[in-house]
């Protein structure tokens, strides 16, 4: 008996406005789940504006610890959304739909993503949802790039890595890391997905999560090896190891990827940046040095 699709389930009934409720998400399907597993329920309802404009609803499931406003685009709609956590544990990311979007699903006119890899009906008053096509479990796959979109990842790699290099020589550290570990861990994570599934002759594995879940799960030792040098306290040295070993990573597994892709590879590009980030790095070093050598000139000698 699960206590919080019951609740879920019986909110929906006492609102005429809602039509339909779907569960989405590895709980649809017993995939993955653990204690900490959330429920990703899809509300389908006329006026559900009123959930909207305040979160008194909300404590019915429960007392609330803290919940998150989002949204997301699908197609031209907006779906607003209601991330909650509860103090009793489970955490619901409550989504808000008109029901023609779920007509429009249901007719091949909208195709949305998830419900490919499964999805559990919880509410269907207007017998709506029945009509979805089953899941196939092959959502979200990884799809081989083409040679436009490869050279641009390399080339936003590259230029992500100059600005880092950039802001560690003028010791704006704090600049420094948001990028390192914001923009150029997106690409290089991208490079590994890449190559992986080109090792894998791009088969689906349902393992694989495009924003890195699971990611010790499925990629190999080695791999997660290098990563664990990727990654640096703050501090202007240890960042410029982990940014040289990011560039280690990335170009080793792209210059493999674009051999499986059969795209030229621009190797001369790479070691030209890779050249100046060095310079960059060895100028920022021998300053450095001048630095803590003219502050142990300035030591007085009664000392």
């Amino acid at each position: 008996m699960d206590t919080v699709i019951d609740k879920i389930t019986a909110f929906a009934h006492a609102d005429p406005d809602i039509r339909a409720v779907i569960l989405e998400g590895s709980l649809a399907v017993n995939s993955q789940v653990d204690a900490l597993s959330d429920y990703d329920i899809n509300i389908f309802a006329l006026r559900y504006d009123k959930y909207l404009a305040d979160d008194a609803w909300m404590s019915q499931f429960g007392p609330i610890l803290v919940y998150q406003k989002e949204q997301f685009q699908f197609y031209d709609a907006v779906i607003a959304t209601r991330l909650v956590v509860f103090q009793d544990r489970p955490r619901v990311d409550f989504s808000f739909w008109h029901p023609r979007l779920l007509a429009e699903i249901v007719q091949g006119d909208k195709e949305y993503e998830s419900y490919k890899n499964g999805y559990r009906i919880l509410v269907d008053k207007d017998r709506v949802a029945e009509r979805l096509k089953p899941p196939t479990g092959d959502a979200f796959p990884i799809l081989k790039p083409g040679r436009d979109e490869f050279l641009q990842t390399l080339y936003d790699f590259w230029f992500e890595a100059y600005c880092v290099a950039k802001y560690l020589y003028r010791q704006d550290l704090w600049y420094a890391k948001l990028i390192e570990n914001r923009y150029i861990k997106d690409h290089l994570f991208k490079m590994i997905l890449w190559h992986h599934q080109a090792e894998n002759a791009w088969m689906p594995n349902p393992l694989i999560h495009r924003e890195g879940k699971r990611f010790e799960k499925w990629a190999s030792p080695e791999i997660v090896a290098a990563v664990s040098t990727c990654f640096s306290a703050y501090q202007i040295d240890d960042t410029w190891n982990s940014l040289f070993a990011m560039v280690e990573l990335f170009t080793r597994l792209a210059r493999k990827t674009s051999a499986h892709l059969h795209v030229e590879y621009p190797l001369e590009r790479e070691q030209d940046v890779v050249r100046y980030m060095q310079y960059l790095k060895d100028k920022s070093a021998s300053m450095k040095r001048e630095t803590e050598k003219g502050t142990y000139e300035n030591i007085p000698s009664t000392l």
